[in-house]
């Protein structure tokens, strides 16, 4: 445990306006108008507990504000309270309380700043004994705290987290931490002002735009954007080295040396693309150890499917690039969209391409992760994902055959478990996540199956999905699109006519095609492995006859659509 409180200078607190003001009240006031309090016979509050996620400037407000008002901080974190032997913990404690009480008396308005509280006094429990009782020699200093001796004697205790549901609740009760202030994640304009603070001594170039930067990076934290900053000097610094190292290798001048020659002094300039390659390299911190779908697909890597892919740009791209239409005309971004079809339709694809075309974040959610062999397991990881979602809104969260987690609820499944089975309570945590008491504004829920007529039909109403997209076999056309994506790459002899190639697939699906550019293109290869250079008509007639389309007939998808109509009375089907 240290004393002194570290410099931080007010502008460097960008973001944090609202937070500090009430930081301000809590631990200023009472020092500034201690006079009027006492005439008001006013108790000030003693106690305050920030938290917020990790990253967000709690210690950074903390010691700003605590110089601002004059008081010295004596910080207490984990690493130097918890000790190897019975009683040293608690003996940690009672020394720094006392240090500070001592100071305090002298007329030094003095703050004890309890940091990464969850650690130091985490929920009580008989498996843990050590924890427990320091647990309660925190409890009983607190409680010596509060009952200040006289007029002039100034000890707060400030406490911070990013988990306040890990602390103990006997230390959240009034008379105690009794104030607390909340911390989120930078709004876009707050996103700005920090983004700003963090460049303001780069050379930036003339393409830079700091608020389109700014409006970029969804749920990053004030430590993300710092470290994007950072990044982005890095890969200016990266760049400009490759450039003069290349210049000197070849310019090399008599008497000088390639390091003295490589001196970067005035040369380098952070221009968009590096805050673009930064933006790639340091993601929000929330969605580290998350299942991403991090490759970058783009629509016109999606062949075909022309109108599925207009009504899913218009779901989830317009409530964003167009939100002030949205208000005006009194309209609601779609909490959920289905994606249903044959197998091999792109489905997935499009969910990649949808998250890229409208800067959402994309976290996949998989029938593995959320089945698990603990009760509630698999329940606290959906609600996990929902609320780290809303915490890096706008996101997508994508489930992908949706009906192998979440199907249909019947009165057998029920019965064979004692009323309920993990799918069905999976069920009933994502119906609460997407229309419940708790807003999940921002948030959408993109889901993929091939059996739609196993779901719900609690989900099926609006207001949870509420676009319902069938992804049919493809078309001649979109046959024919579909072949140009796959085929952009391959060296095509001029006989190769793809045309008359979707006119002879009928009833191949997207995977189905790209199976037989892949054989025709390993035909030619085993023709002649070293010399092969084209992918001629023969070979597609080679590859035509030894693969058959996997889905063999829509029929079962037409009637599975029309099912799904009659239950829905929604027009879905083909």
């Amino acid at each position: 445990m240290h004393s002194g409180a570290e410099r931080h200078s007010p502008e460097a607190l960008a973001g944090l306006t609202t937070a500090q003001s009430a930081v301000e009240r809590l631990i200023g006031w009472p020092l500034l108008y201690e006079a009027e309090g006492r005439s008001l016979g006013i108790q000030w509050p003693t106690g305050l507990l920030i938290h917020g996620p990790a990253g967000c400037g709690k210690t950074a407000l903390v010691h700003s504000v605590a110089k601002e008002f004059g008081f010295t901080v004596r910080t207490i974190t984990p690493a130097c309270v918890y000790g190897a032997y019975t009683g040293e913990s608690e003996k940690q404690l009672r020394e720094a309380f006392e240090a500070a009480h001592k100071q305090a008396q002298k007329q030094h308005p003095t703050l004890i700043f309890l940091d990464e509280l969850d650690s130091i006094a985490p929920l009580r429990s008989s498996q843990q004994p050590h924890e427990a009782r320091v647990v309660a020699q925190l409890l009983t200093l607190l409680d010596g705290a509060v009952a200040q001796p006289g007029p002039g004697v100034h000890l707060r205790v400030v406490a911070a987290t990013s988990r306040p549901n890990a602390v103990d609740p006997a230390l959240r009760r009034m008379g105690r931490l009794d104030s607390e202030v909340a911390i989120s994640l930078p709004t876009p304009e707050e996103r700005e002002a920090i983004v700003r603070l963090h460049s303001k001594g780069l050379p930036l170039g003339a393409d830079v735009e700091l608020d389109s930067v700014a409006r970029v990076c969804h749920g990053y934290s004030g430590a993300d954007l710092a470290a994007v900053c950072r990044e982005a000097a890095m890969c200016a610094i990266s760049e400009a080295v490759q450039q003069r190292s290349d210049w000197a290798a070849q310019s090399m001048l008599p008497g000088k040396s390639i390091a003295e020659m490589c001196s970067l002094a005035g040369s380098v300039e952070v221009r968009s693309k590096h805050f673009q390659a930064a933006l790639h390299r340091v993601p929000p911190s929330l969605t580290r150890g998350v299942q991403m779908l991090s490759e970058t697909v783009k629509w016109s890597d999606v062949g075909g499917y022309d109108e599925v892919k207009s009504r899913l740009r218009q779901a989830l791209e317009w409530p964003i690039k167009h939100a002030a239409s949205f208000r005006r005309l009194g309209l609601q971004a779609p909490r959920g969209i289905l994606l249903h079809g044959p197998p091999g339709c792109s489905k997935t694809r499009m969910a990649q391409a949808a998250a890229g075309g409208s800067g959402m974040r994309l976290q996949a959610l998989a029938g593995a992760q959320l089945f698990s062999m603990y009760v509630g397991e698999g329940e606290a990881l959906l609600r996990d994902a929902f609320q780290r979602a809303r915490l890096t809104a706008p996101a997508i969260i994508f489930i992908d055959e949706i009906d192998a987690i979440v199907g249909g609820r019947t009165e057998q499944s029920g019965a064979a478990s004692g009323g309920q089975d993990a799918s069905t309570r999976l069920l009933s945590t994502l119906l609460t996540e997407m229309d419940g008491l708790e807003s999940a504004t921002g948030v959408v829920v993109l889901a993929a199956t091939n059996r739609a007529d196993a779901l719900d039909v609690a989900l099926m109403r609006p207001g949870r999905f509420d676009v319902q997209l069938h992804v049919p076999l493809p078309d001649t056309a979109s046959r024919q699109a579909i072949l140009e994506v796959h085929t952009r790459v391959m060296p095509l002899d001029p006989s190769v006519n793809l045309q008359e190639l979707a006119d002879a697939t009928q009833g191949y699906s997207g995977a189905d095609l790209h199976n037989l550019c892949q054989e025709a293109a390993l035909t030619a290869a085993r023709e002649d492995l070293l010399a092969a250079e084209l992918v001629a008509r023969k070979h597609f007639e080679a590859a035509l006859l030894h693969l058959q389309p996997s889905v063999q007939t829509a029929s079962v998808y037409m009637r599975l659509g029309k099912r799904i109509h009659n239950r829905t009375g929604s027009d879905i089907a083909l």
